[in-house]
């Protein structure tokens, strides 16, 4: 995988239509801001992410689910 600074595809923007995949780090803060997967990948990738977020989706409604039933229970106590 190819890494790329912020600054460089700014001052080159023609370096996204040469990337199939990379990572977009900022090099002054020193962290990874995202990848970038070209879209001829869109097939073999757009059912993960679906995945991911049906998962995150599922992770999120039971933790909400969780705290609501603490909530009812604390009524219920009182």
């Amino acid at each position: 995988m190819t890494i790329y600074g912020v600054t460089d595809i700014q001052n080159k923007p023609s370096l996204i239509k040469a990337m199939d995949i990379a990572e977009i780090i900022d090099r002054r803060k020193h962290i990874t801001l995202g990848y970038f997967i070209s879209s001829k990948y869109e097939k073999q990738i757009r059912p993960l992410i679906e995945k991911i977020d049906r998962e995150e989706k599922l992770a999120k409604l039971n933790k909400l689910k969780q705290h609501q039933d603490l909530e009812l229970k604390k009524k219920l106590e009182n």
